[in-house]
Parts: C-alpha cells; structure tokens; sequence
C-alpha cells in the first residue's frame, strides 16, 4: 500500500553494504534493499559513512519472485525540498555551513540542510576557497561556508561566500537615512536631464536637470564628488529623490 500510495516514510537503520553496490536497510524486523544511488540527495562522498545509521527511507518497489522490497532515501529527501526552500527565504542572509559534493572548473557544488544543492561559481568563492579551488585541494565531503544568494528554482540554487552579495541595501535603507538628509556622495554619470549620483554600493540617485540647472550641470564630471539632499526613498521601485542643499 505505501509503495503504491508513495506518501509514506519509514525510519529504518542501514545494518550493511552489499557487493552489488547498495545497502541492507532494516524496518521493524524487515531487511530491504537500497541502491546506492538511492542513499542520498547526492552521490555519497564515503559510502560506508551510512552504516549504522537511522535514517527515513520511502519504499519504491517489492519484488513477489525475489521477496525483495525497494527503498530510498533520497525520494525522502526530495520530499523536504519545498519546506526547506521556505525556510531559507524566510532567514536569507544566514550564513550556512554545507558539504562540497563535487568540483568543476566554473565552481563549487554543495550540499546543505539536508536536501538541498547549490554552487558557488569561482566568481563568488573567498580568496583562501578559490586558491584551494584552483589548486584541486577541495574534495568531496569537506565542509564549507556561505550564503544563498539566490533561489531560481529547487533545482538551481545559487550560493556566494561573499556577504555582500546576500544583502539588499534597499531592505534597511530608512534606518540609515534621515528625511530629509544631507549627505556626501559621488558623481556616476552626467546626463543631459541630470545626473546618477552614488549614495553607496548599488544605491544610486537621480539629480534632475530641473533640481540643478542648465548651466549648474557644466560643471559636473564622473567621479566628482557631490553633496545632495535626500528627499524621499521609493523602497518598491529603487528610487532615490534627490535636490541640491539649500
């Protein structure tokens, strides 16, 4: 019934491997069968790290001829999947500690709160990870640190160990500026209708044409520093109001 039905979970404890390339899992007095391949989210760094262990397993065949019943983990841990995605939209910005599961020459791929895989592209690896990345120091199974830095779907996970790249400075932005606010900033660019001026890092303003005027403007050049006035914020579409000082 529950291999038909597929929505039930057994705790059993994997008591050996087996030469063809799985394990011998026991649930409540029964030994069933479980491929290695079914053992994990991913391929086991050690396959013999399992032995002894309890763990939920899903059965997902039974064989009349050969009395064998088929179980697995993994379907297990797919189905934790969507609670776990929640979770870390809901605490985005914690840091995680995970396990490498493999390497390829564009990044890191991890393994993290139980069911969960992500990479790290080399562009987003700490100095000390990407000197051991390019040296081929790391292997399956350390551990290593990080962030999300974005969820495209349960299959695509993106992760940076650069904490910067987690935090939207638009979330607190009322809490570091006063309205209205003078404050020193630097010129991005000119424009004929004004000018995008740098708050700080992926905060930028516009000065309009008509705040500044036509002949005012002249004397601006990328770089410049700048002093401006904070009028308003727009949180929903990243906007910053701004004016010259009085």
């Amino acid at each position: 019934n529950s291999i038909e039905e597929g929505n039930s979970a057994y705790i059993g404890t994997v008591i050996s491997m087996i030469s063809n390339g799985g394990y011998i899992v026991e649930i409540q007095g029964v030994e069933c069968f479980m491929p290695g391949s079914l053992a994990g989210i991913n391929k086991l760094h050690d396959f013999t790290s399992i032995i002894g262990e309890e763990m939920y397993v899903v059965p997902v065949s039974f064989s009349n001829e050969r009395g064998t019943i088929v179980v697995s983990h993994r379907k297990y841990l797919k189905a934790l999947i969507p609670r776990e995605i929640e979770n870390i939209k809901e605490n985005k910005g914690n840091k995680i500690t995970g396990m490498v599961t493999g390497t390829a020459k564009y990044g890191v791929f991890c393994e993290f709160n139980t069911c969960l895989t992500g990479m790290i592209h080399t562009n987003d690896l700490d100095g000390e990870t990407l000197a051991a990345h390019k040296s081929r120091e790391i292997k399956p199974g350390d551990e290593i640190s990080f962030w999300v830095k974005d969820i495209i779907s349960d299959k695509k996970i993106t992760l940076t160990q650069k904490v910067e790249d987690t935090i939207d400075p638009w979330d607190t932005i009322e809490e570091r500026y006063q309205i209205p606010s003078n404050i020193s900033a630097t010129v991005k660019t000119v424009k004929d209708y004004g000018i995008f001026v740098k708050i700080e890092e992926n905060i930028i303003g516009l000065l309009h044409i008509s705040e500044i005027g036509e002949d005012l403007i002249k004397n601006f050049s990328n770089g410049d520093d700048i002093t401006v006035q904070i009028v308003r914020f727009d949180k929903e579409a990243k906007k910053v109001f701004l004016k010259l000082p009085s």
